[in-house]
Parts: C-alpha cells; structure tokens; sequence
C-alpha cells in the first residue's frame, strides 16, 4: 500500500467539529487534507489553550508553539502601532496580533523539530489558515521551498476589523472601538502588499475577492465554510414552546451586539404579539457579567454558558435567530441553523457569502420590528415554518457539508 505524502496545517486553534468558527474551518481544512496526505498540525497561539486531541484524530501530529513570549519582545512596536498604523506599511512587526517569527526562536526551533520528525521526508503541501499566521506560513515554506503552498485568509482582515469598530461603538466601547479602527487600518495596509509564492488565496465569500490587489486576482479561490453533518435531528412535536436560539461566542463584539439587539429590542416584542409560550436560549462562552445580568432580566431568555451538546439544543429549537450587524466571511451559526432543520431568520449580514434565497431558504429581517414579525409568522404558521427550515436543509446539503473534500 502506497503511503500517502505529508502536509502541513498551521492554524491559530485546534481544529475541532465542535469548536469556534475558526475551529470549524480549521476542522474542515484537516477533514480535506487528510483525504490526501499525512496531516501534521501547528497550532500558534499560548500555551494556555493547549489541550491533547482525541486518540481518533485524523492527523498524525498535533505540536503547539507558544508565542507569547516573542509577542512581548514586540509589545513595543505593537503599541506604536496602533499609535501611528500606517507603520504597518514599514514593517508586519507593528500590526496587532501578528504572529511573528525568528530563526533563533521558537518557530526556528519548531521547524528543527518538525524537520526531524519527518525525517527527512518531502512535504507536498503547506496551508497557513489566517492571514497574521503568515510570517510563521513563510518561514515553513521557504524551508521547503519546492512545496505547494495555500494561504487561507478566510475574511479580509482589514474590513472586518472596520465593522467591529462601529459595532462597538454602537455599544459605546469606544476605546475598544479605536483599537480596531486603528487595526483595520494596519490590516489594510499589509492586505495591499500582500505577496507570496503562494498558489492560492482562499476566501470564504466571494464579495470579498475584489478588495483583494489584482496582482492575486489569478490566484483567488473561494472555500465557503462547512459544517459536518448532525448525526441525528429529534423529531419535533407542535405542542411545546416555541424554541427560538442565538450561538456564538459571547465577547466577540459582533456577536454581543447580537445579543443585546434581541434581549432590549426583540423580546419586549415578543412578549406583546406572541401568546404562544416561547423560548429564547442565547449559547456561548464567555459572556460578560453585564451580558448576563441583562439576559436575567427576561423570563424567557436562557444565557448556556458552555453546552457540550449543541444537537440536543437545536433539537429543541424551531427558529434559529442571525441578528447580526457586523463581522466578516461567512456565518457559521446560519450554516449550522440549515444543518439541524431550523427555520433561519437573519439579516443581510447573517447571510452574507452564503447562496441563500429570501422567503425560500430563509426569512430577511433588518429591524426589531421585522424579527418579530417573521417569528410571529412562523410560530402561526408551521407548514410554512417546516418549508422554510426544508429549503434551509437542501441547501445546506448541496452546499456547505462536509461530505467529500473541497478542492480534491
């Protein structure tokens, strides 16, 4: 039997089917290589996220390289970063939460050890997930410099990072909301000087591919994100409460902005037009105790701060909420509402990249008035509920399963 080649995943986290959105695409990235090759996986990031994969894991080698203590050699130039960005245009050292590398340091020292862990073996590819891994992705490849190498960006950094500034903003976190615009501005800078050997930039949703320098426009390639498929859906009975959800990781502003829209603007509605008893779990890590104490204020609102099974939660669930305003690439949490046979009520930000078709796949709502309205439906009309959340499901088959490798 032929042995399959080697390559090399680095990834900010630990690829997981049941992680973070990163984690997710980080899963689905390790799922298609593995198809291929020996997959050896370098997670960057500190030592406190470090945790040992299951014995079943499709990789031959997880090994962690503990950066932080190179980042503290560079607090200075971050700070004079975020002070005067466009520096950003001088040097990748003054760019917030870059990943930076020296041949003496723990990258080199992780390239030595990788080198003798494969003894010697030819590496016939090399993805780098995340654009502020791309000095560490450059460090590998110019060892293995005949080597296929795939940059996945997966959002452009520089927009995001925008958008997150007015988010918080809007919440009045307006230091918070300076760092980020400072950021976006340095994300902007290193996107448009953007250059490699690299044979592919993948991004997540074609709207992105034209913000990117037409010197890499030959080289853009789209991979939506994707999901694994539920390993079972619970029948549903019509005679419970309506199940209404929100999943995301709770201090990403994004999604915290999220949260505060549906508890101070959705629900107040809700409580007046819906006499139907009903629901509402907000799922996430991470909440802040003024998130929390806001989630209390409501009867109806359940805040589950770690769930270790999301399929017994979507179980439970008729309408899967996306009241999103800002962030990047495309959303995780729609994909995993059409994944469990959930109608999806979302904004235009919730859907973003995504194939979806309003009043087929999904519901469109921009306002507090229009989530309720589109909840009160549905809740109203469960034929219509059960077409919706059907389209959904197809969709999410032709589309965004994991079920053969992407790019094979």
């Amino acid at each position: 039997m032929k042995t399959k080649p080697i390559a090399l995943l680095i990834t900010p986290v630990l690829p997981e089917a049941g992680g973070s959105g990163r984690a997710l695409r980080a899963w689905d990235w390790l799922k298609t290589l593995n198809y291929d090759y020996r997959v050896h996986v370098l997670v960057v990031g500190s030592n406190e996220t470090c945790h040992a994969p299951p014995d079943d894991y499709p990789a031959d080698d997880v090994c962690y390289l503990d950066n932080s203590t190179l980042l503290a050699m560079h607090r200075y130039y971050r700070v004079l970063g975020l002070a005067f960005p466009f520096l950003a245009w001088l040097s990748n050292r003054f760019v917030t939460d870059w990943q930076h590398w020296e041949p003496s340091g723990p990258t080199g020292s992780k390239i030595r050890a990788f080198n003798a862990a494969i003894g010697g073996e030819p590496v016939s590819r090399i993805v780098t997930f995340r654009l502020y891994l791309y000095d560490i992705g450059k460090a590998f490849t110019d060892e293995f410099s005949a080597t296929p190498y795939d940059l996945d960006v997966d959002d452009m950094e520089s927009r995001t990072r925008f958008s997150i500034a007015l988010c918080l903003a809007r919440m009045g976190f307006y230091r918070k909301a300076l760092i980020s615009f400072s950021t976006a501005i340095q994300y902007a800078l290193v996107e448009r000087k953007l250059a490699g050997r690299f044979e592919h930039v993948f991004l997540s949703a074609q709207e992105d591919a034209e913000f990117l320098p037409s010197r890499l426009r030959s080289r853009i390639a789209i991979r939506s994100n994707r999901i694994e498929v539920p390993y079972y859906f619970a029948k549903k009975t019509l005679d419970r409460e309506l199940g209404l959800i929100f999943v995301g990781t709770l201090n990403y502003p994004p999604n915290e902005e999220s949260v505060r829209y549906l508890v101070n603007k959705v629900a107040p509605l809700l409580e007046r037009r819906l006499s139907k008893p009903w629901c509402l779990r907000v799922v996430g890590r991470h909440a802040s105790s003024a998130l929390r104490t806001l989630s209390e204020t409501h009867r109806n609102i359940h805040l589950i701060d770690d769930a270790e099974n999301l399929t017994d939660l979507y179980a439970q669930t008729d309408i899967v909420l996306v009241p999103l305003f800002a962030g990047g690439g495309t959303k995780l949490k729609t994909i995993e509402g059409f994944a469990h046979h959930c109608a999806v009520i979302s904004t235009e930000q919730g859907v973003r990249g995504l194939e979806a078709r309003i009043d087929e796949d999904y519901l469109a709502a921009q306002t507090a008035n229009d989530f309720a309205n589109a909840i009160v439906s549905l809740a109203t009309n469960p034929q219509r509920m059960e077409c919706i959340a059907r389209a959904g499901h197809a969709l999410y088959m032709k589309k965004y399963a994991i079920i053969e490798p992407l790019g094979h």
